[in-house]
């Protein structure tokens, strides 16, 4: 979408009018969703209007992944908002390495490290 002046708009939809979000998802369905299914099988994605999660096994793999969704993005006129975009690390009672991020906050939820207990009272 383009910034608006006050002379008015020269291309894209309102911030807020009611076809953007249907536009808009029409858009990432094509553009996002329909190429990572194609061109990025070995992840998991989730995407919410203009908010998405993608699952990597690795480092390697998620540094290979965002580079090649910036690029994308890039292609389709789009770009990754750099300070919401990152590598987390999900650490677990499994995955228990360090690195600088370790939590981030999807639709409201903040996804973090966190004791949990299971039915048979085993600590996760």
């Amino acid at each position: 979408m383009v910034a608006l002046d006050h002379m008015g708009r020269e291309r894209g939809t309102p911030q807020g009018g009611v076809v953007s979000p249907l536009l808009a998802n029409l858009f990432l369905h094509y553009a996002l969703d329909a190429w990572m299914r194609r061109e990025m099988r070995s992840v998991r994605f989730c995407r919410y209007a203009d908010d998405g999660v993608i699952h990597c096994q690795s480092e390697v793999q998620a540094r290979l992944v965002l580079r090649n969704l910036g690029e994308r993005l890039r292609e389709c006129g789009l770009e990754l908002h750099p300070e919401k975009t990152g590598i987390v690390y999900c650490r677990d009672i499994n995955r228990r390495g360090e690195y600088p991020t370790s939590q981030f906050t999807f639709l409201g939820y903040t996804f973090r490290p966190r004791k949990a207990v299971d039915k048979y009272g085993r600590v996760m």
